[in-house]
This record gives structure tokens, sequence and C-alpha cells, in this order.
């Protein structure tokens, strides 16, 4: 149970981070109530995606601080850019 424990914090971690790092390059506001509540969502957010994965027999899953450089080369988080990456895996 101990194992499982250290694993759950240490995805929490890492969560925050890449949170904080997205919001960041996005040029969005890093301190606060409404950096608070997107750090609350996406925690939460995190924990119902791996809820659902188990549920229908997959891995947990967790936040992946690749997308920040993403966010980063592409000069933040477009929508253009978010849609373009979503259809290019498709097309190929």
């Amino acid at each position: 149970m101990i194992p499982l424990l250290i694993a759950f914090v240490v995805t929490t971690v890492e969560s925050v981070g890449d949170i904080t790092a997205s919001c960041d390059v996005s040029r969005v506001e890093t301190s606060g109530p409404v950096f608070e509540s997107r750090i609350q969502g996406g925690i939460l957010a995190d924990g119902v995606n791996s809820l659902i994965a188990v549920l229908m027999t997959g891995n947990p899953t967790t936040t992946f601080s690749q997308n920040n450089g993403t966010f980063g080369g592409a000069g933040g988080g477009s929508a253009w850019v978010l849609s373009g990456s979503c259809e290019w895996p498709a097309a190929a």
C-alpha cells in the first residue's frame, strides 16, 4: 500500500509542475485563485481519466511535460496548434 501512495504523490506533484509550466508558457497567471482553480481542475481531470482507464482495463495516465515543449515552440497554447496536432497523426 505504501508504494502505491508514493506513486500517487509523485504523479500529483508532476501534474502540478506540468500545469504550472503550461500556464507560464501560455502567458496566463501562475498565482491566485484562478490559477489554483486550474490546478484543482487539472488534478481532478487526471484522477477521473485514470479511473475511467482502469475501469476499462487500461493503465492509469498522468500529465506529460513534453506537451509544454510543444506549447513553447508554437508560441503558446493556440487552438490552431492543438487542432493541427490532433489531425496530423490521423493523416499519417
